[in-house]
């Protein structure tokens, strides 16, 4: 607990410690950093946002996409970038975790950024392929326990929240699989639908075609509770873990020193963009549950997110392969 207060306050004086800003930004082209591929939830979060604004404030807003290191080079770019007004960074949940995972980061998380606005959160939904024969999370747990080791989940790499959430579940439940990383979602599927892996557990915005196509079966989701586009899909938390709970969540953030009247024009904008009934359309058809939190409840999920997944880092002892 005294850890996360102190992750709090430390976010909460970046937001107090801003100078005066001039009212009439933007004057030039303003630039979303996502530390993710083009076509992914990051970068269509990131675009969406940016056409809207550019079109409310009357300058392009501009999405550069710098992945790579599980978004740590888009990061370090933004920490680095001018404090300006027109440098920001749009997070994933990794943000959070990242710290704990690598040895030594070139930014730190709590000084060199202000949270800004969560955007999102979407659970996610643990898959097999279809000719599996596991139909509910019971089975494939008991079988794993048969074979320890020799059940596999596609992970997009070591540390990914949904490493993290399948670790978290083997604690509680008392079973081991072995991780197969990838570069990115897709070649997870397709060696999930080909036999060559167990079970993925992937974001409801990654997952849910392939389901709705029945090319895999979902076995759970993530979310507190039964998400309305997969019904009859029951949670883990169901399933004999009450309490269990994971999301992926997407947010934005500036470099430490942008000028607080920036901050609330921006926040202020997001807002409006977020409550919108065709953006908010477009983000639920996602399967994700749309936010718009103030900077101050950013802040408290982010110094939530670092401590119970920071946690869950150091009790199975992950580290990030270097």
């Amino acid at each position: 607990m005294r850890a996360m207060n102190w992750l709090a306050a430390g976010f909460g004086v970046l937001l107090l410690s801003q100078p005066a800003a001039a009212q009439d930004w933007p004057v030039k082209p303003v630039r979303f950093i996502c530390a993710f591929g083009v076509g992914g939830s990051s970068d269509q979060i990131a675009r969406l946002m940016a056409d809207h604004l550019s079109n409310a404030l009357g300058q392009p807003f501009i999405v550069e996409n710098r992945p790579g290191g599980t978004g740590v080079v888009g990061a370090a770019m933004a920490a680095k970038s001018s404090p300006d007004g027109y440098n920001y960074l749009v997070v994933f949940d990794n943000l959070a975790t990242n710290p704990y995972l690598q040895k030594k980061l070139p930014y730190d998380t709590v000084k060199d950024f202000t949270p800004i606005m969560l955007f999102a959160t979407s659970p996610y939904g643990l898959v097999v392929n279809s000719a599996a024969p596991y139909r509910t999370l019971g089975d494939l747990i008991a079988a794993a326990k048969l074979k320890p080791g020799e059940f596999t989940l596609g992970s997009s790499g070591v540390g990914s929240r949904g490493h993290l959430a399948i670790a978290s579940l083997e604690q509680k439940a008392g079973f081991k699989t072995t991780q197969v990383a990838y570069r990115g979602p897709a070649q997870i599927m397709t060696d999930l639908i080909g036999g060559q892996i167990t079970m993925q557990m992937g974001t409801f915005f990654f997952v849910s075609p392939f389901v709705q196509a029945k090319r895999v079966r979902a076995l759970a989701v993530s979310s507190a509770a039964r998400m309305a586009q997969w019904p009859d899909v029951p949670t883990i938390a169901e399933q004999g873990f009450p309490g269990f709970e994971v999301h992926s969540w997407w947010g934005i953030v500036a470099p430490t020193g942008v000028p607080k009247p920036i901050l609330q024009k921006i926040h202020a904008e997001m807002s409006r963009i977020l409550a919108g009934p065709d953006t908010r359309d477009r983000l639920e058809r996602l399967g994700m549950a749309i936010r718009a939190s103030t900077p101050q409840e950013f802040v408290r999920h982010l110094a939530a997110e670092m401590r119970i997944w920071g946690k869950v880092v150091r009790d199975n002892k992950i580290s990030a392969v270097q």
